[in-house]
């Protein structure tokens, strides 16, 4: 009668002489690697000191999205139209449309009639 424990160990060495053959991680495998990469990530994300270059920038404001099609509109007293407005800001068409029916809604702009728009 074959006895149950050499069974179990022959099915062990059978699946790590498997596992060995066909090139397959094992759980300590991929658990050396994980700690492995835990380090570098650590490593990688450590404050590092920042260089200093001596001289400071000024910090400089970026003007909003609305405001920059504001002055564009505002440019042209007469009014203007949309692909004007879009070749100058260079906005894609569903941005710039929100900000023309923003502007309009705060009554910063007014339609003058479809596609022209001057400043109020």
């Amino acid at each position: 009668m074959i006895d149950k424990s050499d069974h179990e160990s022959n099915w062990e060495s059978f699946i790590k002489m498997l596992l060995g053959r066909l090139d397959i991680p094992t759980k300590e495998d991929l658990n050396f690697l994980h700690g492995r990469l835990d380090k570098l990530e650590q490593l990688l994300y450590q404050k590092q000191p920042a260089a200093k270059t001596g001289r400071t920038r000024p910090a400089t404001r970026r003007k909003s999205a609305s405001s920059i099609v504001l002055d564009v509109i505002a440019n042209h007293p007469e009014g203007t139209n949309f692909k004007t407005i879009k070749a100058a800001t260079g906005f894609n068409d569903k941005k710039l449309r929100n900000i023309i029916f923003r502007l309009d809604k705060i009554k910063r702009i007014v339609r003058v009639k479809r596609g022209i728009y001057k400043k109020a």
